[in-house]
């Protein structure tokens, strides 16, 4: 009686070697089943949330599990080729990645300031080339540049001065940089009579002319030169502006100059 009633129950007493005899348990919700099969407990069961290698996943219907990762940050262990292991995270739980090419030895790292460390040794050239597409640059392929004016965070400077030469004698009106860098960008001159002005700049033992102008009026003239773009005058070396006011008259005359820039911090 008790053998057809239990009859894996008996199978199992009888043959202790329940490799070769197994016991079948079927678990089950009404549903959906799980078996257990064997003295190792191997479990052969389809769930709602596992699906084949690349097959398709329907949207808003099938089901997903949780993906954990482990809190680990000194140095990981490593796997073998082929091997499955949990991927990384910080003790707060931020993932922690890797942005990898083909090879790992292309990756983009981040430092400690959170700045990304890009590797352009691809770029074969002292300097990389910039372009508004991927040729080279040239007159049909140029770089289109903002013209500007101004400079920021810098003083502007409108250095005046005057002096009264006798005739045929000159008067310099120097103005010292004071910041990294002096951008001339005009000079006014003006004389009661003729005048010749020449514009120098560069450190003091070595000044460069860079423009020179005339007054020739009886009863006195004004006049502008422009430098675009500017002359930068390094503060190096004392660098200086100098304008050298030739009076051109017999007798001793007024003369009048303004350095007009911006000296850059």
């Amino acid at each position: 009686m008790a053998d057809s009633v239990f009859p894996s129950l008996v199978s199992a007493t009888r043959d202790a070697n329940l490799v070769t005899n197994p016991i079948f348990v079927k678990l089950t919700d009404g549903s959906t089943g799980v078996t257990v099969t064997g003295t190792a407990l191997d479990v052969n069961a389809t769930f709602d949330t596992a699906f084949v290698d690349d097959s398709a996943f329907g949207i808003a219907t099938d089901k997903v599990m949780a993906i954990g990762f482990l809190a680990d940050e000194t140095t990981p262990d490593s796997v073998d080729e082929g091997d499955i292991g949990l991927p990384r995270m910080t003790l707060d739980r931020k993932i922690l990645t890797r942005v990898v090419g083909a090879s790992d030895a292309n990756r983009m790292d981040v430092d400690s300031s959170g700045n990304a460390q890009v590797d352009i040794a691809a770029v074969s050239v002292t300097a990389v080339p910039v372009s508004k597409d991927a040729s080279a640059n040239s007159q049909t392929n140029p770089i289109y540049v903002q013209n500007v004016t101004t400079v920021v965070s810098a003083t502007e400077v409108h250095d005046y001065d005057t002096a009264t030469p006798a005739g045929d004698a000159a008067s310099n009106h120097d103005y010292t940089v004071t910041g990294t860098t002096f951008l001339l960008k005009s000079v006014i001159a003006s004389c009661s009579g003729a005048m010749k002005f020449e514009i120098q700049a560069g450190p003091v033992a070595s000044l460069v002319t860079y423009a020179v102008g005339f007054l020739n009026a009886r009863q006195g003239d004004t006049k502008q030169i422009f430098f675009d773009p500017p002359v930068e005058v390094p503060v190096a070396s004392t660098g200086t502006v100098r304008v050298i006011r030739s009076n051109r008259n017999s007798s001793a005359t007024d003369v009048y100059t303004t350095i007009c820039g911006h000296d850059v911090p």
